[in-house]
């Protein structure tokens, strides 16, 4: 077995993470479409229902995108933090932090090449609690959110210090 090092090996775990992300989202995504009809709710858990939705903005239905030149727009930007989140995938110091980001890069990446497929993201898990809906989201979604916890536990371990000398520790 060979194993990469260096830039190349960099480049495979960002590569690997992002790509399966992405795909794992989108086929989701096509067996939601599928399976489920639009509005309709079918329960799956104590805090989760199954309901499609098609979303035209960006996180909960911020800037909606409803005619071409919108859409145009939100694609470039969209797919521009998405490569931007990538180069800082590869870029990253360490595992954990490469880790988060390529899990946001993924993430992205199935929300971008969603919309530019038919204009909308379909999101279909419906976060709900005692009666109130929150939001309703996407497993591209949650590789962000991963990826982010991923970013908070590599930043607080940076920052831990040793207790006798003050010093930071690995």
């Amino acid at each position: 077995m060979m194993v990469l090092s260096g830039w190349a090996g960099r480049a495979g775990t960002v590569a690997g993470v992002a790509l399966a992300a992405a795909a794992i989202d989108l086929g989701a995504k096509a067996v939601a479409e599928a399976w489920l009809d639009e509005g309709a709710v079918r329960g799956a858990l104590p805090f989760v229902d199954l309901s499609l939705s098609f979303n035209h903005g960006i996180s909960f239905s911020l800037f909606p995108a409803h005619d071409p030149s919108s859409l145009a727009l939100l694609l470039a930007i969209q797919g521009t933090l998405t490569c931007l989140v990538a180069g800082w995938a590869l870029a990253a110091g360490g595992g954990l932090e490469r880790l988060g980001l390529a899990s946001m890069a993924g993430g992205a990446a199935g929300n971008f090449l969603d919309r530019l497929m038919d204009g909308t993201v379909t999101d279909y898990l419906d976060l709900h609690t005692g009666g109130i809906r929150w939001f309703t989201f996407n497993l591209a979604d949650a590789w962000i959110s991963l990826g982010v916890v991923l970013l908070l536990i590599d930043g607080f371990r940076l920052h831990r210090r040793h207790p006798d000398t003050g010093e930071p520790t690995p």
